[in-house]
């Protein structure tokens, strides 16, 4: 039989997109200390300061997928499934530290093996984190999620739409999820699981979600069950995946300008 897979998540670049957030927040504090020195009050600048947007960053599942197609596909996804549930666990070790903003994920076809199109009657996109991990996470939806298991996302109509591409070199990531509610994820508690729940699921074309399966020392575990049900299959196996996060700290910049506020006045002080 044919595995199909249809799965949701990515990140190879996580230094140095972060490298890149903390310097667009050093160059954010050196403009807003302007108009403390010149007499503005701090809380005036603090108001401005947490409204302004946080730079988005990206990265991809496994990291080895940014720069390189895996070594897996779905497989055929063209036909009709009435309902499928699928539930993938993705290693913390693929993650920067700290908190993570999800706010998108997007997935890419397999080079060469054509277009896709799939509509649905409905999708639901789900994420949590887990203490569960891919080699012990249990073939029960339930029991893998976590406390703060929340619907990201959900779509009606168009699901997946990508012309494919030629060559050798990964295939853009243009099967895109922006999610109505994002997800706040730190890998310290545990790895990110994502599930998605389709009904009416009908595509059309050639084309094949990019994916990367382990023989050892697994990066991500799948479930997956057609129709949908309590248990599916596992597999060390996932659909490349690219997330959208964004790093929030407007917390730690605010406190630093008070201080560097704070010091200014002191040294107006008169003596």
């Amino acid at each position: 039989m044919v595995r199909k897979k249809f799965v949701v998540l990515p990140y190879s670049t996580t230094a140095n997109s972060c490298i890149l957030i903390a310097l667009e927040k050093m160059r954010t504090l050196a403009k807003v200390l302007r108009p403390v020195a010149a007499g503005i009050p701090v809380t005036s600048v603090l108001f401005v300061l947490m409204a302004l947007p946080v730079p988005a960053a990206t990265l991809v599942l496994p990291n080895s997928g940014a720069g390189a197609v895996g070594n897996d596909s779905s497989g055929s996804l063209a036909g009709q499934i009435a309902s499928l549930e699928f539930q993938e666990i993705w290693d913390m070790s693929q993650f920067p530290s700290g908190n993570l903003l999800i706010t998108g994920l997007a997935y890419r076809l397999k080079p060469n093996s054509g277009a896709l199109n799939s509509t649905v009657t409905s999708a639901s996109l789900y994420l949590s984190t887990t203490s569960f991990t891919p080699t012990t996470m249990t073939s029960t939806f339930a029991t893998n999620r976590g406390a703060d298991f929340t619907k990201v996302d959900s779509v009606t109509g168009t699901l997946w739409s990508s012309p494919g591409c030629t060559g050798s070199a990964p295939c853009p990531f243009d099967i895109v999820f922006n999610f109505t509610t994002p997800f706040l994820y730190n890998p310290a508690n545990g790895d990110l699981l994502i599930e998605q729940q389709l009904t009416g699921f009908n595509a059309t074309g050639t084309g094949q979600l990019d994916a990367q399966n382990y023989t050892v020392n697994p990066l991500v575990g799948e479930i997956v069950a057609s129709p949908a049900g309590a248990t599916g299959a596992f597999d060390f196996s996932g659909n490349v995946t690219q997330l959208t996060f964004t790093i929030p700290e407007p917390a730690s910049l605010a406190l630093a300008l008070l201080g560097l506020g704070a010091l200014a006045a002191l040294r107006r002080r008169p003596v």
